[in-house]
């Protein structure tokens, strides 16, 4: 069985540090249950999980993502390689 996909996108609307993710591995319950105890929030009009996060937190759920849960953590396709996240890297 392939491990599921989790989608990553990074934007600040109005200087906010917004953090998007999507994907099918959001479907699993355990997994939409982690995000909604991490404070993610459904939004429609993005088609995503929402939340509020600087880099280095957002780089902490999404290595979470992808240890604990067994995820393919990947950025959204055409993701300015700025927004980009390294997750074995430094900050």
């Amino acid at each position: 069985m392939n491990d599921p996909r989790i989608i990553y996108a990074r934007g600040f609307p109005y200087g906010a540090p917004l953090a998007i993710v999507r994907g099918g591995g959001t479907k699993l319950p355990e997994i939409k249950a982690f995000l909604v105890d991490e404070g993610f929030r459904w939004d429609g009009q993005l088609f995503g999980w929402t939340s509020y996060r600087h880099k280095e937190e957002f780089r902490q759920l999404l290595k979470r993502l992808r240890d604990d849960f067994g995820c393919e953590v990947l950025p959204k396709s055409n993701l300015d390689p700025n927004y980009i996240i390294d997750l074995d890297g430094e900050y």
